[in-house]
């Protein structure tokens, strides 16, 4: 049980990688078999995933993703996306506008899990133009993309920044206004 709270603690947001050292597809298909087990919103399975290794659409990515460099230095990048057709037909636009985007999250955070256990650093990238990242990855009108994880072996071990204290974040039946941080 231990082991799984390490990984967490263990868990950064990693920029640098290791040039020319590509993760082996065993990691890549562990990635994916664990995102694959996330939950989703009636079990509708929105979440797909794109692989991206391809120098030049890495290059359009990280443009995209507003010139974060991580997208092109990372060895490879899953894209991961919501099959809002899935949801939709089920929950209507709350499903294309809430559930797909949790249910995307919930697998990202079983990748970025899995590359800690697996020694792989990695970094989600949501701050993105969606529309230039579904034309790039010709996405179908009813697939949006989620985030952009950037992995690859860590060339960085970037210190963790400091945390807002616990007790100002957890409030007991009701919202209570007095933890406020100011």
């Amino acid at each position: 049980m231990s082991e799984f709270y390490d990984i967490i603690k263990r868990r950064k947001m990693v920029r640098q990688y290791i040039k020319d050292k590509p993760i082996p597809q065993e990691i890549v298909d562990k990635l994916i078999a664990n995102a694959h087990r996330a939950p989703s919103a009636g079990h509708t399975q929105v979440q797909e995933f794109i692989i991206v290794q391809d120098p030049l659409i890495k290059e359009k990515l990280s443009e995209a993703a507003l010139n974060q460099e991580q997208v092109y230095d990372a060895p490879l990048s899953i894209v991961v996306c919501a099959n809002t057709s899935r949801s939709v037909g089920r929950y209507g636009k709350r499903g294309r506008e809430f559930y797909s985007i949790i249910d995307g999250a919930f697998a990202s955070m079983l990748i970025l899990l899995t590359a800690v256990n697996e020694g792989i650093g990695a970094c989600f990238v949501g701050a993105f133009l969606d529309d230039k990242v579904s034309e790039i990855l010709e996405l179908p009108k009813y697939v949006k993309p989620i985030g952009i994880i950037a992995l690859g072996f860590p060339a960085e071990d970037p210190s963790k920044f400091k945390r807002i204290d616990i007790s100002k974040l957890v409030h007991y039946e009701k919202y209570s206004n007095q933890k406020q941080q100011k």
